[in-house]
């Protein structure tokens, strides 16, 4: 398979980092398939039983069958690059339909009993669907350099999120900004920072705490978000399964 190199986006997850920003400040990396070395499971796994969580309104109008490939495609991808084999990931086996071939923006989010594995993601639809979320797979299971790589024991254990975001959108006015609904982007001169559209939810946070957790994350004060920032948001629709395997 060509090896296409992506821009990586590193903890923008639940379990965000209190430091740091990406973009400029170097958190982001340029990884390609070819560099895991990785292999694929003798046979592609049966379908899961999976559900959907939208954000806010907006959809990537996949069918439900488009929904159950996309997450199976990246269940097997963690089974290929975990695993180690030696055999090139038979992308061919999957029904790709025009919609999965869609450049888009995604995340794939890997937890044990609720505690975060693995995150990692891009912003920008810079390939085609579902090879977003391929790459996005390999990268939070082997490259998140908050961990160490996921190893074969763990497989039975990991639950997945994939997440498809919107198009990005500049906002000129916070209260444009819905919490819960929409994930939001802070810019302040070389910071940049983000989080995800359940961080604020699943944290308990005002959107004001939301802010300043966000201004720290850039490596801000708490109160930068007050003056001179800019911001953007999105929308996100998580596909995860119903139950995971203990």
């Amino acid at each position: 398979m060509k090896a296409i190199h992506i821009k990586i986006i590193v903890g923008l997850c639940l379990a965000w980092s209190m430091t740091g920003a990406w973009g400029d400040s170097g958190a982001g990396s340029n990884v390609s398939a070819a560099q895991t070395g990785a292999t694929v499971p003798a046979s592609i796994s049966k379908e899961v039983k999976m559900k959907e969580h939208k954000s806010g309104t907006w959809t990537p109008g996949l069918s439900d069958e488009e929904k159950q490939t996309l997450f199976t495609i990246a269940k097997d991808t963690l089974d290929w690059c975990v695993s180690k084999k030696k055999s090139p990931f038979p992308m061919e086996s999957y029904k790709l339909t025009p919609k999965l071939k869609v450049p888009m923006a995604t995340f794939v989010t890997l937890k044990i009993k609720g505690d975060l594995r693995g995150c990692i993601g891009s912003l920008a639809p810079v390939e085609a669907l579902y090879l977003s979320v391929h790459h996005n797979a390999i990268n939070a299971a082997m490259e998140d350099f908050r961990f160490s790589p996921v190893q074969p024991v763990e497989l039975p254990r990991l639950e997945i999120d994939v997440s498809i975001l919107s198009p990005i959108r500049n906002i000129t006015s916070l209260d444009e900004f819905k919490l819960g609904q929409m994930g939001i982007i802070l810019e302040k001169g070389m910071r940049r920072a983000v989080f995800l559209p359940e961080v604020a939810v699943e944290q308990g946070w005002t959107k004001e705490k939301t802010l300043s957790h966000l201004s720290q994350k850039a490596g801000l004060p708490p109160d930068a978000w007050q003056k001179d920032a800019r911001f953007q948001v999105f929308e996100s629709v998580v596909l995860s399964l119903d139950e995971v395997t203990n």
